[in-house]
């Protein structure tokens, strides 16, 4: 599993050679299977849009995982800045095998966790180090 937090993550070059990085890839060998999830955090009204927009930007990397005989699975993921996560969330989990009580609680943190990081942006909004240069 690699996640895109703190340094850049780099896809495995075994898989395919691309210059995206999707927020999670999970990779196994074994049964050459392949999870791409990535995550956006948009206004509830336009998830839908943000999951079409995602969907779009890595369907050339998924074709190219599965030309290399790669199964593959994209999960765009989309919990609303206001902290509703979308039935994309709900889905993913449940793909890899996250269900019941332990997927409901996962998705609740999904949403706080929104709701804060939008609310910590929200605050500093006006800060001089945020301004364009």
């Amino acid at each position: 599993m690699l996640v895109d937090l703190g340094k850049k993550l780099k896809f495995p070059e075994e898989v395919a050679h691309t210059t995206l990085r999707p927020d999670i890839l999970l990779w196994s060998r074994s049964p050459k299977l392949v999870v791409l999830v990535e995550l956006t955090v948009p206004w509830e009204e336009i998830c839908e849009e943000a999951y079409k927009l995602k969907k779009g930007k890595y369907q050339d990397l998924v074709d190219t995982c599965r030309e290399r005989g790669w199964k593959t699975w994209l999960f765009p993921v989309e919990v609303g800045c206001r902290g509703f996560p979308s039935q994309s969330a709900l889905k993913m989990l449940g793909a890899v095998g996250i269900k019941g009580r332990v997927r409901k609680t996962a998705v609740h943190a999904l949403g706080r966790a929104a709701e804060r990081a939008s609310s910590w942006l929200w605050l500093r909004r006006s800060k001089p180090t945020w301004k364009p240069t």
